[in-house]
């Protein structure tokens, strides 16, 4: 598992073709907005601030720039963030833990675009193309991997839960005053007491 990164920085070359990054299953994917130092404020009065919004969309949309049927995932709506740019991650998982999370295929491309909030030139956005290559663990490997043994106790292995059949092992109860050791000690002091009778 490992971290790609990508910029919206790269604003010409995005227009233009577009970029395509290659990611594996597990991988994260993240993404940078842009970010102004405080000591630019000056200087970008006079220039608008970038600011995007993020679309997760298909094919169409990717080509064309259109967002109506693609899905809005972030928003880079803070150019002049204290420290450091704002970062958003994705994560290419197979499965997602949320009903309403993202869930990546191997071998299948995932559009992003986004569109500027700070100027709005017709239809033009800026484009991402991810690959989802490979998983962690192939689909054959993961069919060669036996289920492992269920274990009862040591020494005990179950190769299939449905025809266990354990023995119930046989419950001892104990009774208050019922236990072998009280017992030996209540007969001993009774010989105790007769023998001291006897004696008398």
């Amino acid at each position: 598992m490992h971290s790609s990164y990508f910029c919206l920085c790269f604003y010409v070359s995005l227009r233009r073709e577009g970029y395509t990054v290659q990611v594996s299953v597990n991988d994260y994917l993240d993404i940078y907005c842009p970010h102004y130092n405080t000591s630019q404020r000056g200087t970008l009065e006079r220039v608008v601030a970038e600011q995007y919004i993020l679309y997760m969309v298909d094919y169409h949309g990717y080509r064309t720039c259109n967002t109506q049927k693609g899905s809005k995932r972030w928003e880079c709506n803070r150019p002049h963030a204290p420290h450091a740019p704002i970062k958003f991650s994705e994560k290419f998982q197979r499965y997602s833990a949320f009903s309403l999370g993202y869930e990546f295929n191997v071998g299948k491309e995932y559009y992003y675009i986004s569109t500027p909030t700070h100027h709005h030139h017709g239809h033009s956005c800026l484009r991402l193309r991810v690959f989802v290559c490979c998983s962690t663990v192939s689909q054959a490997d993961e069919d060669s991997i036996q289920t492992p043994d269920y274990t009862v106790r040591p020494n005990i292995k179950i190769h299939n839960i449905d025809e266990f059949n354990p023995e119930v092992p046989k419950l001892e109860k104990s009774v208050s005053g019922s236990s072998p050791s009280r017992d030996r000690l209540l007969l001993t002091v009774a010989m105790l007491l007769v023998s001291a009778v006897l004696l008398s």
